[in-house]
């Protein structure tokens, strides 16, 4: 199961302890974004895959040769 929350950035440290203390296997795994830098959130591939067609269909994509000279 997913479980989004949005934590207090001065207050993570305190929320860090408590999932640090919680029963072991109890969470599976932990992402820390920064909100400012994230540009999108996706909860599931099938999610990926609606944007990804929705971007395809708006057609606002960057070809193959002008991603690589950007990069």
């Amino acid at each position: 199961m997913l479980i989004q929350l949005t934590i207090n950035d001065n207050e993570l440290p305190s929320f860090m302890n408590i999932i640090e203390h919680l029963k072991s296997g109890m969470v599976e795994s932990i992402s820390i974004l920064d909100l400012d830098e994230t540009s999108f959130v996706v909860s599931s591939a099938d999610a990926l895959r609606e944007r990804v067609a929705s971007a395809e269909q708006r057609g606002r994509y960057t070809d193959h040769d002008t991603f690589w000279e950007k990069i």
